[in-house]
Order: structure tokens, then C-alpha cells, then sequence
């Protein structure tokens, strides 16, 4: 993982200016989906077989995109990066430890855990052509398993009760702009596709995605 640089304002924007319930932090709805890859991309890959090594042991990497946002801006400044972000991974079908959580940034994070990340990075990710990864994470599993799914929790998301509007819209990432666009209190939230790992059926990849989204919210309009 990079190291953190200090002094960093922007540790505090998500759990940051949404915790302390700021006004500055507003909320605008749903753009984007965030899909989970076995590689690294550009390509996603959802769905993996992999088998246990020879220690018996079965590693994974995962990676978490946010992808599909619509470029969009408000006052003639354009939308195009965020600088935080919220999100809760579970795992489902195994017992799973997770041994890596890396950001391509120097970052503050402070979510409690691995797999739960409220983070904010300095500079901020440039979102190109409308995705950026967020996190990568090294899993492990004990022997072989089959039928793990990889999801995110809507319930995980501490700061969306902190921001009016953002509480029972059913997003399952929240994040927030940059300081370069002074959109660092503007709170968009995500959808999420799930990922399979050693599935013996068929899989349903059918994104999950809130009710809320940014054009009901309308703050901010199409680039």
C-alpha cells in the first residue's frame, strides 16, 4: 500500500464533512455502478474458477471499479473525479480473510476493518470515460470453495443517514468530488454487480441499484 502523506484535509471528507452531519454535504443521487474483477482491467472479470494451491490454500485478487457515470456538471464545472469514497464488501459461501487492501493513492482511511473502506485520497482518482478503480484486495480461503459470491451492503454505508436524502435510496458505495472542482461536499452514490468465485451454476449479474438517482435528484445536468 502507498504510504499516507501528511497533512491530508481530505481524510475527513466522506466520514469528514458527511459524519459531522455538515451542510456542506449534499446529495444528488445515483450515478454509476460499481463492478468487482478478478484481474486488474482494463477488461472486468466477474466470474473466476480458481483452484486451492498446493498449501491448500485458495487466493484471490479482487478489484472494484467504479464504472458507468454519466458525465455531469453544474455552473459550467464539470464533474470529473472523486476524492472519497464509502463502500462495505461481504462475502458469501465461505469463510474468507482478507489480506490486502491497497488504493492506487496515498489515502486516510477510517473504516473499521478490512472490506470496509471510508477513504479519502489525495489528489482525488480521474474518472476516464466514466470509471476509475477504487480498491484492490488480496482474499484468502482455506481449502477448495465454491458458490462465494461478492457483494456490497447498503447497510454498511455509516454516513448516508448524515446526509438528507441519501437514507433509504438503496445505493451500495457513496463518493464525493474533488477539491480541484469544488465539488468535494457534492455525495453521489453507487449500484454494485456482483462477482462469482467457483460458481456451479448459473450466476445472476444483474446490477443492484438504488432509487435515487441524478436526474430525480437534479442538481446537477448532463456534460
Amino acid at each position: 500500500m502507498l504510504s499516507v502523506r501528511k497533512p491530508m484535509t481530505l481524510a475527513l471528507i466522506l466520514g469528514f464533512l458527511i459524519l459531522a452531519g455538515s451542510a456542506l454535504a449534499a446529495w444528488n443521487g445515483q450515478n454509476g455502478v460499481v463492478r468487482f474483477s478478478f484481474v486488474e482491467g482494463p477488461e472486468l472479470q466477474p466470474v473466476a474458477h480458481v483452484p486451492a494451491g498446493e498449501n491448500g490454500i485458495t487466493m484471490v485478487d479482487l478489484y472494484a471499479w467504479l464504472t458507468d457515470v454519466v458525465p455531469l456538471e453544474r455552473d459550467g464545472e464539470v464533474f470529473t473525479g472523486t476524492a472519497g469514497f464509502e463502500l462495505a464488501l461481504t462475502i458469501e459461501g465461505a469463510e474468507a480473510f482478507i489480506t490486502k487492501q491497497e488504493y492506487l493513492q496515498p489515502c486516510r482511511e477510517v473504516g473499521q476493518g478490512k472490506g470496509k473502506c471510508i477513504v479519502g485520497l489525495d489528489p482525488g482518482l480521474d474518472l476516464d470515460h466514466g470509471r476509475a478503480q477504487l480498491v484492490h484486495w488480496q482474499i484468502m480461503f482455506q481449502g477448495e470453495v465454491k458458490d462465494v459470491v461478492f457483494r456490497l451492503d447498503p447497510a454498511g454505508l455509516f454516513s448516508c443517514e448524515r446526509v438528507e436524502g441519501c437514507e433509504g435510496s438503496g445505493v451500495s458505495v457513496l463518493y464525493v468530488g474533488t477539491r480541484s472542482t469544488n465539488f468535494v461536499g457534492e455525495v453521489f452514490g453507487a449500484g454494485y454487480q456482483p462477482a462469482y468465485l467457483n460458481p456451479t451454476g448459473e450466476t445472476d449479474l444483474t446490477d443492484i441499484n438504488g432509487t435515487s438517482s441524478w436526474q430525480d435528484v437534479g442538481r446537477f445536468v448532463k456534460h
